[in-house]
């Protein structure tokens, strides 16, 4: 599958841009979304390892049920943005996988309840500030493990 640039809007409804608008202030208030159980705002920060651009290999999605889900890079250079909508089953349509390289200028908002690829990096270690309501019952993880992985290319 060919990545394709991420521009504003182009992974909507499975996930928004957090961008200022007309270069002025702007709240965006899904990423202090509280989710529908118990649980607290938790903020992370991630420190994942590049992945080799010519071996882009996708062997799982996840969702989280009760939240959204904010990326903010600190330190990053090219990332991904995979998402998938969902079947009447609940499953990841794996057939409609739509597949983004992001830039360090790049943050974004993964919708409540959408499929999604972890956080994978491409030219060098990163760091991201991640931002999610965290379940107290810690419920709000569902993974789908690919039968055959999803390989990206540039």
């Amino acid at each position: 599958m060919k990545l394709q640039p991420l521009t504003p809007g182009a992974a909507e409804p499975f996930a928004y841009a957090i961008r200022a608008v007309d270069g002025k202030m702007t709240e965006v208030p899904m990423v202090n979304e509280i989710g529908d159980v118990p649980g607290r705002h938790v903020f992370t920060v991630l420190a994942p390892k590049p992945v080799p651009a010519d071996a882009i290999s996708i062997t799982f999605l996840e969702r989280h049920p009760h939240s959204t889900q904010s990326f903010l890079p600190l330190r990053v250079g090219r990332w991904l943005v995979v998402v998938a909508p969902t079947l009447p089953s609940g499953d990841p349509d794996l057939a409609n996988v739509r597949a983004f390289v992001a830039g360090p200028e790049d943050a974004i908002c993964i919708a409540r309840n959408a499929w999604h690829a972890g956080l994978t990096v491409l030219d060098q270690p990163a760091e991201f500030g991640m931002q999610m309501w965290r379940s107290d019952a810690g419920d709000d993880g569902v993974v789908f493990t690919l039968d055959q992985p999803l390989t990206l290319s540039l």
